[in-house]
């Protein structure tokens, strides 16, 4: 969940653009929310707030009031639905801060930071495949808020090849590393990730440490066009080439050199972060708006029924114990970026 409240660097946008809703017309009750569901997080929150207008106040002085931001406790009921059961499960309000969310400080208040929150447990795990919807009810009568999304499946790794015991990388100067994986229509934008491992000895063999690396390898790769039908329904193939040279650079920017000591590398893990496809909806409103007008401001994307917001979906899967070829030593101890490095096999 940490993950999903900083963003992705994929969906960082919407910070930017999450101020910029029209609301200086005739007033009434514009709600606002947005959440991020994944399979992966222990406790699912969603941010619902209202939209506000003032004739006589600055929009700048209200926002800093939090009757103006947040609904009264007893006038909503927050839940999430199972479509394929009609299962509705209830969100109460927690502070964020309290729950070790914090509000980042500007123009809104940031006390009370008020979510919605339900664990995992009480909903029987979210479902990977399965649709899930957004139901906000108002004590008012006025009609449900409501938004649905897909939980991606999990993600199937080519290559590396997991059927390898262990899966092989070879990081070699001037070429690339084909990562290929297999996605369902649920997901369009992906990161990927590396975490190297590695641990450091003496020249007698004893260890002194072992430390994690994680190298954001790629940001906001669109999901590939070629079909690949299964029993699971069609999935999308796609890949990524990681230029070796990026590796080294990486690698040298991160560990200091050193002659009194010896490294090892152990296994890493690539990681996938798929996000939903309310994610490219969003991006393709954006990106038609900058098109066509070069307008500054973006348009307010939303996929409630009323109001504004997001409500999406992702997905990780990660490739454990993955072997760095012992031939990519080799070409570490033969490059200058690296050589000073003093990795071993």
């Amino acid at each position: 969940m940490k993950k999903l409240l900083l963003l992705a660097p994929f969906l960082m946008f919407l910070a930017a653009c999450s101020n910029e809703f029209d609301v200086t017309t005739n007033w009434k009750e514009i709600p606002v929310a947005y959440a991020f569901l994944s399979p992966q997080d222990t406790a699912h929150y969603i941010r619902v707030e209202k939209a506000f207008f003032d004739s006589e106040k600055s929009a700048l002085e209200i926002a800093q009031i939090p009757d103006s931001l947040y609904y009264p406790e007893s006038d909503i009921a927050v839940y999430l639905q199972r479509v394929s059961t009609n299962q509705l499960f209830q969100l109460y309000r927690v502070d964020g801060t309290q729950e070790g969310f914090p509000r980042k400080g500007g123009i809104f208040a940031t006390q009370p930071n008020y979510l919605y929150k339900v664990r995992n447990t009480e909903m029987d795990s979210l479902r990977r495949g399965e649709p899930y919807r957004l139901v906000i009810k108002r004590a008012d009568g006025k009609p449900d808020i409501t938004a649905q999304t897909t939980i991606p499946r999990d993600f199937a790794f080519q290559r590396p090849n997991p059927s390898t015991i262990p899966p092989i990388v070879f990081f070699d100067p001037g070429k690339d590393v084909r990562v290929e994986w297999r996605g369902d229509t649920n997901s369009t934008y992906f990161n990927l990730m590396f975490n190297i491992r590695y641990r450091e000895e003496s020249g007698d063999g004893s260890v002194l440490g072992r430390d994690t690396l994680t190298w954001v390898v790629a940001t906001n790769l669109k999901r590939g066009s070629s079909i690949i039908n299964t029993p699971f329904g069609p999935f999308y193939r796609t890949e990524h080439l990681v230029p070796s040279d990026n590796f080294f650079r990486f690698l040298a920017e991160n560990i200091q050199p050193t002659t009194d000591k010896f490294r090892y590398f152990e296994f890493m893990s690539i990681t996938l972060l798929g996000g939903g496809k309310e994610i490219e909806d969003l991006l393709l409103v954006a990106s038609a708006n900058a098109g066509l007008t070069g307008a500054e401001i973006l348009p307010a994307y939303t996929n409630l029924s009323e109001g504004f917001g997001l409500f999406t979906a992702r997905n990780s899967t990660t490739l454990q114990n993955v072997l760095i070829d012992i031939r990519t030593v080799d070409k570490m101890n033969q490059s200058p970026l690296t050589q000073g490095l003093n990795f071993r096999y």
